[in-house]
């Protein structure tokens, strides 16, 4: 790595930390636009070394999470089973797809998770049966793998609502109980990736001590602050990293190699 960019790498997993830590997403909506802005990767490689770095996120989060009881382990248990059968999954898909193609679709999924996150009215949803949970849950979580793998992200965005609308989770124990399935989906999308090239990992230690830092401090303020102003802060971001990936995607601006 070069020295110019240590510190926007540690700022870049100090960002991805923070909006891990309080929506209980691994940050990686954060990171991959500013992996490929910033830093110039290619889709593919941002996807991979975003989930490199994601897991840290969700590891020094976690504590905080745990902490406050905030986090349904058996469910956890379950739905990261399902997840690290189904990364690989996603992960093939993605490489499928030309390095446009992906980040257009990207750039969508990105205008998607901004309407849901300003738009979805959470409301009290009633727990499933027990003898219907596990199978619930295993299905989530094979869903919340598949598009782990092929976005890059800890699929926390798809857990999220999930657990709150499907399971009947409070808000904060939906986001812990995503962040700890994070700590199995990340590993395991990393390493399919890595075998394939797709990994910075020149850039990944840098980005995960800034993610280690910011997701406890954004886990905490989780516990103790409203979200809705600070989501809307989150959905202006994505909106913004949205059209700007698209508009690169149609100049066709050269990726720097992953080994950078």
């Amino acid at each position: 790595m070069r020295g110019r960019d240590r510190l926007p790498a540690l700022l870049s997993g100090f960002g991805a930390g923070l909006a891990g830590g309080l929506l209980g997403v691994g940050g990686g909506l954060v990171l991959i636009p500013m992996l490929t802005g910033r830093f110039r990767l290619s889709q593919h490689a941002a996807h991979g070394t975003s989930l490199a770095v994601i897991g840290a996120t969700a590891l020094s989060s976690v504590v905080i999470y745990g902490a406050r009881s905030s986090i349904a382990w058996t469910t956890a248990l379950w739905v990261a089973i399902a997840s690290a059968i189904t990364v690989p999954l996603g992960v093939r898909a993605a490489r499928k797809l030309s390095t446009v193609a992906l980040t257009r679709v990207f750039a969508i999924f990105l205008l998607i998770v901004a309407a849901r996150l300003l738009l979805w009215k959470q409301g009290a949803a009633s727990p499933v049966m027990d003898a219907h949970r596990i199978p619930l849950e295993l299905g989530i979580g094979a869903a919340v793998g598949v598009l782990a793998g092929f976005m890059g992200v800890g699929g926390g965005i798809l857990a999220v609502p999930a657990f709150t609308l499907l399971l009947g989770m409070t808000q904060r124990v939906a986001q812990g109980t995503s962040l700890a399935v994070i700590l199995v989906t990340a590993p395991v999308g990393t390493i399919d990736n890595a075998r394939h090239g797709q990994v910075a990992w020149a850039l990944v230690p840098m980005l995960a001590v800034g993610a280690a830092l910011g997701g406890p401090l954004a886990s905490w303020l989780a516990h103790v602050l409203p979200q809705t102003l600070l989501t809307r802060i989150f959905v202006v971001f994505l909106v913004v990293s949205a059209f700007n990936m698209w508009r690169r995607s149609r100049r066709g601006a050269a990726p720097r190699p992953t080994s950078a």
